[in-house]
């Protein structure tokens, strides 16, 4: 059962969705996510795309993130965020949206929305699609000194950039999952 780790909402036990259509990210990686983020966080306004049962946003909220966006269409996954979203209070410091990622993506950048940290943990077959997407509103949708960090499995090739601005910093390895990190390249 996933739980946050850190912040304000420390210790709490969060509802992971029913069937193996999600898969949450272990306690270690989240971690580590955050422990390289570092304290960057606080304030920062935070996208999470294919969110699950929104443990990532949760975690940055907890942390001090001021905002955060999260998408997810699943049917299961959306019982559990709403019902995580419910037991840690935070339903005013977050929005969820439960359509198509590619569309508010487009949609986020159409409003003037930036957010210093994008989430990206999609059905892998989705990532070139919802990429082109990012590419298309990258210098509207993630802020100057933002980061956009993609969780994928180990087997899988992973880009070295995202358009002709962000480029690969680092990618780190937990079990089955790898966590890689993109920004500026001027970063």
């Amino acid at each position: 059962m996933p739980r946050i780790i850190s912040g304000s909402l420390r210790g709490v036990r969060l509802q992971a969705p029913a069937g193996t259509d999600t898969r949450p990210t272990s306690d270690r990686a989240k971690e580590a996510l955050f422990s390289i983020i570092g304290p960057a966080i606080e304030g920062a306004h935070v996208l999470d795309l294919f969110a699950g049962s929104g443990q990532i946003a949760l975690e940055a909220l907890s942390r001090g993130a001021e905002y955060a966006v999260l998408c997810e269409t699943d049917r299961e996954a959306l019982k559990a965020l709403f019902a995580n979203v419910e037991k840690t209070g935070t339903s005013e410091q977050l929005r969820v949206f439960t359509y198509d990622a590619r569309r508010l993506v487009k949609s986020l950048a159409e409003g003037n929305q930036s957010f210093y940290f994008i989430y990206l943990d999609p059905p892998w077959q989705n990532l070139p699609d919802l990429l082109k997407a990012i590419e298309s509103n990258l210098s509207t949708l993630l802020s100057e000194d933002g980061v956009i960090v993609l969780e994928s499995e180990r087997k899988q090739d992973i880009p070295s950039r995202i358009g002709p601005d962000l480029t690969l910093s680092r990618s780190c390895t937990y079990g089955a999952s790898v966590l890689s990190f993109y920004y500026h390249e001027n970063d």
